[in-house]
């Protein structure tokens, strides 16, 4: 345990420049698909295995928390993808590391401007769903309620 909190401690004490904030994006972005995949297939598996489970999940599902979660794995994979790309042409032309700070400018430029439209498109559907339903949209369902 020690040896994650000095990871961490010296990853966020780290003056690093493009290079190592890209890696720390790459991780984290990383991070939130893994834990989406891993809520989905947990989910998925509930529809056979134990359907009331799965009615009152997909009912959460609809909360505001989890419609802005939708729009961060959005995010998360965006990233990912283009700086794994970023990564692999430049494992492919080693020489071209020189040119890292412009790639991964090149990244997060792309980025915005691929996701900013998805984002506010994301969150104009959100708002305009939530709209209608008043307070209703922030309830939490119960469990109870689903399981008869």
């Amino acid at each position: 345990m020690s040896s994650l909190i000095l990871t961490i401690r010296e990853s966020v004490r780290y003056r690093g420049r493009s290079g190592h904030y890209s890696w720390i994006a790459h991780r984290l972005s990383g991070l939130a698909i893994l834990g989406f995949l891993v809520l989905h297939v947990w989910d998925t598996a509930n529809a056979h295995f134990y359907p009331e489970l799965y009615a009152w999940s997909i009912a959460l599902f609809k909360h505001p928390l989890f419609a802005m979660g939708e729009i961060g794995v959005m995010a998360a994979v965006l990233y990912h993808a283009f700086n794994g790309i970023r990564i692999t042409i430049l494992d492919f032309k080693p020489e071209w590391w020189k040119y890292q700070k412009r790639s991964a400018t090149i990244v997060w430029v792309l980025f915005a401007a691929v996701f900013v439209p998805i984002g506010l498109y994301m969150l104009v559907e959100f708002v305009g769903r939530c709209s209608g339903l008043g307070a209703a949209c922030w309830e939490i369902p119960r469990v109870s309620d689903f399981t008869g």
